[in-house]
C-alpha cells in the first residue's frame, strides 16, 4: 500500500475474501484515530456488517497490543533478510511479502505447533516448493523476448512466490521487470545481491 487512501479498497477486498472463502464476517475492527479509518464510508461499511469499531486512544499503541507485536515480528523478520541478502531497499515490497508469506506456512508453538495456514485451511502446504530467499536463477525467457539466435535463458533474482499460483517471482534487471514463471532452475548456494552497498543490479550478477 503506496497511499494511504488504498486502505478503504484493500479492506473491502479482504472482507469479501473471508465472507467467500470462510463463510464469516468480521465482528471487531480495532484501529488508531488515523484519518484512513474514521471516514464516513468505512462507518456506513461497519453498521452493514454489524462490526464493531473500535479506537484507540491518543497515543497509546499498546491498546492494540496483539497487532503491535505481530508488525514487530514481520519488521523483525523483514530486517533480518534485508541484512543477510544485501536486498537494495527498492525491493522492499517483494521482501514484506515473502516474510508474511513464510510466518504464515511454518509451525508456531502459539497454536500448538501447527502453522497458521493448516489451522485456517486444514493442509499443510507442500515445503518442497520453498526456495533459498533472493538467490540467483537462470530462467526461460518469454517467446516475445529472444529470438531465434538469443539466448533463450537469463540470470535473474528470485523474488518470492506467485500469488494464487503455483510459480515463483523474478526480476530480470536487464529488462527491468518483474516476471512470473515455473521454468526456473536455481542457483541457491549463490546469492543474487554481493554488497549492500551497490544498487547497480548491472553489476550484482553472479557467475559460477
Amino acid at each position: 500500500m503506496k497511499h494511504r487512501s488504498k486502505f478503504f479498497k484493500i479492506y473491502t477486498t479482504f472482507q469479501a475474501l473471508v465472507k467467500i472463502e470462510y463463510f464469516v464476517v468480521i465482528k471487531c475492527f480495532r484501529c488508531d484515530l488515523g484519518g484512513e479509518y474514521t471516514s464516513n464510508k468505512f462507518y456506513e461499511l461497519f453498521v452493514l456488517d454489524g462490526t464493531i469499531h473500535q479506537t484507540l486512544c491518543i497515543d497509546n499503541p499498546e491498546q492494540n497490543g496483539f497487532a503491535e507485536r505481530k508488525h514487530r515480528h514481520i519488521i523483525e523478520i523483514v530486517h533480518s533478510f534485508l541484512l543477510s541478502t544485501f536486498v537494495p531497499s527498492v525491493f522492499l515490497g517483494e521482501v514484506v511479502l515473502t516474510a508474511v508469506g513464510l510466518i504464515n506456512t511454518i509451525s508456531s508453538s502459539y497454536i500448538l505447533g501447527f502453522s497458521p495456514f493448516k489451522k485456517l485451511c486444514g493442509y499443510v502446504l507442500d515445503y518442497s516448493f520453498f526456495r533459498i530467499f533472493y538467490s540467483t536463477c537462470f530462467v526461460l525467457c518469454p517467446h516475445v523476448e529472444h529470438s531465434k539466435l538469443s539466448s533463450r535463458f537469463t540470470i535473474c533474482v528470485f523474488l518470492g512466490y506467485g500469488k494464487g499460483k503455483k510459480r515463483y517471482c523474478y526480476f530480470n534487471p536487464i529488462t527491468q521487470k518483474h516476471y512470473m514463471s515455473h521454468h526456473i532452475v536455481f542457483l541457491e548456494h549463490i546469492s543474487f545481491f554481493i554488497s549492500s552497498t551497490t544498487h547497480n543490479l548491472y553489476h550484482l550478477i553472479l557467475f559460477v
